[in-house]
Parts: structure tokens; sequence; C-alpha cells
């Protein structure tokens, strides 16, 4: 793989996205040539869910709790599928957002405890 410059990426001489329009919304395919690329430009990092509902709480304060403690809600059909009780690692960018990566990610898991610890207390 080679890095000719910040905006290209080139594999076996061949550009493999456009810098104008990077996004890949499904994290699947052959490592170097389609998950890389998508890893950090399409995929939705599941950690990031609960830091933003808390800051939501933290922004609107304590009448907005509820609301934040909804939407982290939402998360238990992920914890359903995969292993079991844990949040995967990512989810794909298009709908219907795939869980992809690692079954059980420590970092998502956490602090979706974490949050909901929170915000219930």
């Amino acid at each position: 793989m080679q890095f000719p410059n910040r905006t290209q990426l080139i594999y076996n001489g061949r550009l493999l996205k456009d810098p104008h329009s990077p996004y890949s919304g499904e994290y699947k395919g052959y490592e170097d040539t389609q998950r890389k690329p998508a890893y950090h430009n399409g995929t939705a990092w599941t950690w990031q869910f609960p830091v933003f509902c808390e800051a939501w709480a933290k922004a609107f304060g304590k009448n907005s709790f509820s609301t934040s403690l909804a939407w982290l809600g939402s998360v238990i059909h992920l914890m359903r599928k995969g292993a079991a009780g844990y949040i995967p690692e990512i989810l794909d960018g298009d709908y219907p957002h795939t869980p992809r990566g690692c079954d059980a990610q420590a970092w998502g898991t956490g602090e979706f405890a974490r949050v909901i610890h929170k915000l219930s207390h």
C-alpha cells in the first residue's frame, strides 16, 4: 500500500476511494481495500453514542435525563445480537446498521453502563 499524499490511498496501482467522496457505508469485504477505508469513513462507533447522551443531559439539565435514558434504551436490541449482553464495536453507516467488528467491545459496553448508571442515580 502506498500513501503518495494525505488525500489518496493507492493499492496495486489503483486509487481505492475518491478523496472527495470517501464515505463507505458498509464495513465488509477485503481488509485492505474495502474494510480499512470504511473503518473511519462510514462506520458508526458504538462507544460514542452514550457519550452523546451524557452530553445532552449535561447541556439540558435534569429534565432531559429521561430523554437521554430513552435514547440509551434503544441500544438494548444490539445487546440481544452477537455476544448477548454486550455492545458491538461498530455498526454499518448504511441502514439497517448491521453490527460489525468485535461482538463484545469493552469500551462500547463500558460507556453504556457508565452513562446509564450516572443518569439513573
